[in-house]
């Protein structure tokens, strides 16, 4: 019965990471959406576009277009993720970082899987674990 108890707030807390993750998105959607808009009106106010022949564009478009068709998508998709730490642990990690030659997301990304590597789950841990990987592998 405790278990029930203890996987329904696992469940829980996972939902409301995921719909922060989400309200977070759509907040920086939209600001991203006005920065654009006010850009582009200042922009307008301040230079004439450039007047191009109207064959021109459509070469570009149309070779771009074809380019983009032809390419499969070869990168990964990345999302970024980020958590709460104090200012001064940042600061030696970014400095672990730099000193070593690698970017903070390597250091973070092999400091997970060693973590994960050592801490092993059991039971029904590893199953809302492996219930949780094979949900996030569809939604892909």
């Amino acid at each position: 019965m405790i278990m029930g108890g203890v996987n329904m707030k696992l469940m829980k807390g996972i939902e409301e990471a995921e719909n922060q993750m989400q309200k977070e998105k759509t907040t920086q959607k939209t600001e991203k959406k006005e920065n654009v808009g006010n850009e582009l009106q200042n922009t307008q106010k301040a230079v004439r576009k450039p007047q191009t022949a109207k064959g021109q564009q459509k070469v570009k478009n149309t070779a771009m277009r074809k380019k983009a068709g032809n390419e499969p998508d070869k990168i990964q998709k990345k999302q970024v993720f980020s958590f709460r730490a104090l200012i001064k642990d940042i600061s030696m990690w970014r400095a672990y970082a730099v000193a070593s030659g690698k970017t903070m997301e390597d250091i973070c990304n092999a400091a997970m899987y060693e973590y994960l590597k050592k801490h092993k789950l059991a039971g029904v841990e590893q199953a809302i674990f492996e219930a949780i990987k094979a949900r996030d592998a569809n939604d892909r």
